[in-house]
């Protein structure tokens, strides 16, 4: 190196420990996720950044982003100078209005869905209710998860499907709340019904009738409403 030239540069982090970081972060959320929906960490107990972390065996900042990442499900609640607690469980007032919020926005979707859903739309919907049928309804949450991941996806798909963004955004919003909604379940006891109605959803798209498709979408949303009011 010549007297009058500078150090090296420091390089950039390399991309692949932004993607472990990432991965890192993802793992841990969903073991929190696990911690909460089996009651591991009871409704309304509080959630110490610390414990969790040396319970889970990482340091404390992927455990951060996590339950800021939970926060916005509404599974983690987070208040001023006493940091973060898991949510107590929906009141029957809480889960009635989340019903009543998706009777409004999913037969809507489901239409739109109709009105622009190819081959490929229905290939991929039809492929998330085999998942929803073959997997394990539990008992627990590790082993009823992959359920709930493919009855979501069948929602998300026929969001997509409409090529609405928004739409897309609005749907996701209640995610969270929908694990909310099985948070005190041993296991799945719907899951026949909930196939069958997913199913009547998708008959309705490949007779390419949108005003059925719409209909379907509120039976199956009302069908979840009077089941989870008789759990």
């Amino acid at each position: 190196m010549s007297a009058t030239a500078g150090p090296f540069p420091r390089p950039s982090p390399p991309q692949p420990l932004l993607a472990d970081h990432r991965g890192l972060t993802d793992g841990v959320q969903e073991a929190l996720l696990g911690l909460l929906m089996d009651r591991e960490v009871a409704p309304g107990a509080p959630l110490r950044t610390e414990a969790l972390a040396a319970r889970l065996g990482v340091s404390a900042t992927p455990v951060r982003e996590a339950l800021a990442r939970l926060e916005s499900t509404g599974l983690v609640q987070r208040t001023v100078r006493r940091g973060y607690r898991a949510a107590p469980l929906l009141g029957e007032e809480e889960l009635a209005q989340l019903l009543d919020v998706r009777l409004v926005v999913e037969p809507g979707i489901a239409e739109r869905a109709c009105r622009r859903a190819g081959p490929e739309q229905i290939a991929a919907l039809r492929a998330s209710v085999a998942t929803q049928r073959s997997s394990p309804t539990g008992p627990g949450y590790r082993h009823f998860k992959d359920y709930l991941a493919a009855d979501w996806s069948f929602h998300q798909l026929l969001a997509e499907a409409t090529g609405n963004p928004f739409l897309v955004r609005t749907l996701d919003s209640f995610r969270g709340f929908v694990h909310r909604l099985h948070q005190d379940e041993e296991r799945i006891e719907d899951s026949v019904e909930s196939v069958a109605e997913h199913e009547a959803v998708i008959a309705a798209l490949v007779a390419g009738s949108p005003e059925a498709a719409a209909q379907a979408m509120r039976e199956h949303l009302e069908g979840v409403r009077e089941r989870a009011r008789g759990h």
